[in-house]
């Protein structure tokens, strides 16, 4: 790789050193090129195989402890062969030359690594991921209440192209002193201003960090839907006086037969414990079963499930059901139910559903299939003639009836009102079958509706309707792309075409961002020669 002028100028070219796991060797030389910040290294992986990006970064990582090394950019060159740039300290490197370049994945299979030590500088890839990291906690952190959520961290949007594990004990100390940067803003060594932490869903194993980073403030901690075996991996806490503590999902919550053996043992970590799991202990009414009004199994679907329920009805309560085209599935199925209803204004209502497939009020069962409606076309033009309609969102009850790594089956019911008629509100009950698409999209391939007069639990519903105003709905806006998801479009464009990133930018432009327009509109001009030479320009 050639140096930059700029590199030159300020006295510090370097020629780019490859170590090799055929010959795994680190002289001076080499040592005193990997310990260059400025300089980004790229770490080439063969026998990659089968495994996913994040296992294979995460083995590097913990091959490199106690130092740590944060993988930037991972791309997969072919199905045995990916690589990936980072910035890590000599010993990092070094630790993995003692190694010998290789490393164990499961079931034995070898992960042979080359890195090329000064690839690039940081000129060509102006990128800190402990910036990065400090600006995801800067947003994560909510300074009037002092809570910092770090659920799900590794997939954060804004880390961008930076992995960040915070399932490893190292990484998790990283990113909690980067959060001296991105919260706290100090260069004191000063614990940070926490009184809620919570770190769900982040697949943690235990919590071993070896600094003081938060003060005595902190007395709220949730680490749900991880995978802690073992309360002695939470010790690091018990110097702090936890009153709430939420360890719901972890396998160690089921290695206890009875529920007091359960908070005893909590206990003896947390003194100061006064809630467990959402129940208050220590009462005549301990041991109470925990009610959840949403059911969703292990919680690891729970994001999803939850953006697109809200998604859903977000877009059906618009004024025009049309912004609704692209979530179902050209071969989706949609059927409705209409069941007794007792207040008069409803049965009149819902004579606008003509769709309504109760067999039980049939006259002419050939409608029967003919009610049954396929394709987002007919789907969408039914619901059209529908209504217009408000949800009432405090209301759902939400279930996960069955779930695969490709497709869901969730079900929803609550209480909606008719915006422009004047009538009590009714309840429903849909049962959706969504799948998985290509990149990471969903759509709807069965909607099955029901409606009925009388909300369930009426008592409760009742104090619900009091507050719920049906001429409020919330408004739909476009999803726009993110800082961090624009750069990744760009890359992939300019990977894929080897256009340069100022070409790539101005196609993206015109084509709204939208890769598929974009990738398609260069398709015809490349096929007709129609490419200006100054695209593949540096």
């Amino acid at each position: 790789m050639a140096k930059t002028e700029a590199a030159e100028s300020a006295g510090t070219s370097w020629e780019p050193l490859r170590l090799t796991h055929i010959k795994p060797s680190f002289n001076s030389q080499e040592s005193a090129l990997a310990a260059r910040q400025d300089l980004w290294h790229k770490f080439i992986l063969y026998g990659v195989g089968k495994y996913k990006a994040t296992e294979v970064m995460k083995k590097i990582i913990t091959a490199c402890d106690p130092e740590i090394i944060l993988p930037v950019r991972y791309k997969a060159e072919s199905p045995n062969k990916s690589h990936f740039l980072a910035k890590c300290s000599a010993n990092a490197i070094e630790n993995l030359v003692k190694q010998g370049l290789c490393v164990s994945l499961q079931n034995g299979q070898e992960l042979r690594i080359d890195i090329v030590l000064g690839f690039m500088d940081s000129q060509e890839l102006p990128l800190n991921p402990n910036r990065v990291i400090a600006q995801a906690l800067y947003f994560r952190y909510e300074s009037t209440k002092k809570v910092l959520n770090l659920d799900n961290f590794e997939n954060e949007k804004s880390l961008g192209l930076v992995y960040c594990p915070v399932s490893l004990p190292k990484v998790l100390q990283s990113v909690l002193r980067c959060s001296r940067m991105g919260i706290w803003n100090t260069n004191r060594d000063s614990r940070l201003p926490i009184r809620e932490l919570s770190l769900k869903y982040n697949k943690i194993t235990a919590i071993v960090l070896f600094e003081k980073f938060f003060n005595y403030h902190l007395t709220k901690l949730d680490l749900r839907y991880n995978c802690i075996n073992e309360l002695d991996y939470l010790r690091y806490f018990s110097e702090f006086k936890i009153s709430e503590l939420w360890l719901d999902g972890n396998p160690l919550c089921t290695k206890y037969n009875k529920c007091q053996d359960y908070v005893q043992a909590v206990k003896s970590v947390f003194p100061h414990l006064q809630k467990l799991d959402g129940i208050v202990i220590d009462t005549e009414q301990k041991f109470i079963p925990n009610i959840q009004s949403n059911y969703l199994r292990d919680g690891s679907k729970t994001s999803l499930i939850k953006q697109f329920v809200k998604h859903y009805f977000t877009l059906y309560d618009q004024d025009d059901r049309q912004v609704m085209n692209g979530l179902y599935d050209r071969d989706a199925l949609y059927s409705m139910t209409v069941g007794p209803l007792s207040n008069y204004t409803h049965k009149q209502v819902t004579k606008s559903f003509i769709t309504n497939r109760n067999l039980l009020k049939f006259v002419d069962y050939a409608k029967c299939q003919e009610f049954l409606l396929r394709g987002p076309e007919k789907i969408i033009s039914a619901l059209r003639s529908q209504p217009a309609t408000v949800h009432n969102f405090k209301s759902f009850h939400v279930d996960l009836l069955y779930e695969e790594d490709s497709h869901l089956a969730i079900s929803v019911q609550g209480v909606f009102s008719f915006r422009e008629i004047s009538c009590p509100p009714m309840f429903f009950n849909k049962t959706f079958i969504i799948v998985q698409k290509e990149d990471n999209e969903y759509c709807i391939t069965n909607d099955q509706y029901y409606l009925d007069g009388s909300p369930a639990n009426s008592n409760q519903s009742g104090s619900i309707e009091a507050r719920f105003d049906s001429k409020i709905v919330p408004k739909y806006e476009p999803t726009v792309f993110s800082g961090s998801e624009k750069e990744q479009l760009l890359t992939f464009l300019h990977e894929l075409t080897t256009m340069n990133m100022n070409f790539c930018h101005q196609s993206l432009e015109e084509a709204n961002w939208d890769i598929r327009s974009a990738i398609t509109t260069f398709m015809n001009m490349y096929t007709v020669n129609n490419v200006p030479p100054e695209a593949f320009m540096l």
